[in-house]
């Protein structure tokens, strides 16, 4: 019993402050429950520590105040840094679509177009020359879909822009494509047009007869007497 004391005495301080093993601390828990020496030892202990003084109201409050400002200021950078992301993402996205430089490097890569027909593609157009160009498009949209015409009466129908238009003789059952404007530029009289297309032609069983994927072709555009546009020539990669 002695020596037990004497080794629970040794763990006492360590027991105060909570610093030993769960099986330790319930041996030394019931060693003091039946020894009186020992357990006075502790209470002396206890005694001896210092005790925490409980913050003042006012202190507890400037604390609490001093928190909050902390977490708000972060909560605020936080919330600047974001906005400030978003707008400058939306402001790349509103240049990327304006200013399509990504357009030129899909076609810089040729000599067949000249440096001034390439750089075209660098700005997408006016609201208003774009929305003119819709007429040009919707021309163009009839020949790719057209596959019951003979190759005299496409020229006739659609001029340059028969090329897009399959032949009767070809016996096309259908013809699918995608046509999207990349940047539009007119004058009073004429202008030109980017345009990026896809077309296939498409026999009775779906089999493909012809087709053309991601293609950029220069249009270059007229007003007829009309008043209406249209193409007059094209220059495209062969």
């Amino acid at each position: 019993m002695k020596n037990e004391c004497s080794v629970v005495q040794d763990l006492l301080p360590l027991y105060l402050e909570k610093m030993v093993q769960e099986d330790t601390a319930s041996f030394v828990k019931e060693h003091l429950d039946r020894c009186p020496r020992c357990r006075a030892k502790f209470q002396e202990l206890r005694a001896d520590e210092p005790a925490q003084e409980p913050l003042a109201a006012g202190q507890e409050r400037e604390a609490a105040q001093a928190f909050l400002k902390i977490r708000n200021g972060i909560r605020r950078r936080i919330l600047t840094a974001a906005a400030a992301a978003a707008v400058g993402l939306a402001i790349l996205l509103g240049l990327l679509y304006y200013f399509p430089v990504y357009h030129i490097l899909q076609v810089q890569g040729t000599s067949y177009y000249s440096a001034d027909e390439v750089a075209m593609l660098a700005y997408i157009g006016s609201r208003e020359d774009r929305a003119d160009a819709q007429t040009v498009l919707r021309q163009a949209d009839a020949a790719f879909a057209d596959c019951s015409h003979t190759w005299e009466e496409n020229q006739e129908l659609y001029g340059p822009l028969a090329r897009y238009a399959t032949s009767s003789d070809r016996d096309a059952a259908s013809a699918i494509h995608s046509l999207d404007l990349w940047s539009a530029h007119l004058d009073d009289a004429d202008g030109y047009l980017w345009v990026y297309y896809s077309s296939k032609a498409l026999d009775e069983q779906g089999g493909t007869i012809s087709e053309s994927k991601n293609i950029p072709s220069l249009w270059y555009v007229e007003k007829d007497e009309t008043g209406q546009w249209r193409v007059v020539s094209i220059k495209e990669h062969p």
